[in-house]
């Protein structure tokens, strides 16, 4: 019996998709990426009116949160396209991250120049410290992922 289900295990993972369904495998990807992308920018302006008027633990907590969330869907949905290649998972899960880190930095800067513009009694934020906070809790849901999709393999055999 466990010889039957290694075999069918064995040619499962060596089936073959037929081309269409390899192409809306690719169009999903790069839809999923451009979205992302998208997302992210959206995001970053959504964000300017927190950092306008939070500060300290608040604003980070409150980042960190969101950050969490939006990379919990894009990970989600990226590990549920069958059949990605390591090297699409290694883009994204760089890609991504990096268009955020400079999004969410940028908007960290124009929010801060807004704070000064205002005469706000908010401080004004570090763009780094905002954008690392950010990126990390944005790749936790990532690597959560991974590593339980490694022990899940490892289970398996």
């Amino acid at each position: 019996m466990i010889e039957h289900a290694a075999k069918t295990q064995e040619i499962l993972e060596h089936h073959i998709k037929p081309f269409w369904t390899q192409f809306l495998d690719t169009i999903l990807y790069w839809s999923l990426l451009l979205i992302a992308i998208l997302a992210n920018l959206i995001l970053s302006v959504v964000l300017v009116p927190l950092l306008l008027v939070l500060k300290g633990w608040y604003l980070y907590f409150t980042l960190a949160v969101i950050a969490f969330c939006f990379g919990w869907v894009f990970s989600f949905i990226l590990h549920s396209i069958e059949q990605l290649k390591t090297q699409q998972h290694i883009i994204a899960g760089l890609f991504i991250p990096a268009i955020a880190l400079i999004t969410i930095g940028m908007f960290t800067i124009l929010s801060n120049k807004l704070i000064v513009l205002m005469k706000l009694a908010t401080p004004e934020h570090s763009p780094v410290l905002v954008a690392f906070v950010y990126v990390i809790a944005y790749v936790v849901p990532q690597g959560m992922m991974h590593a339980m999709k490694k022990s899940e393999q490892a289970l398996t055999g």
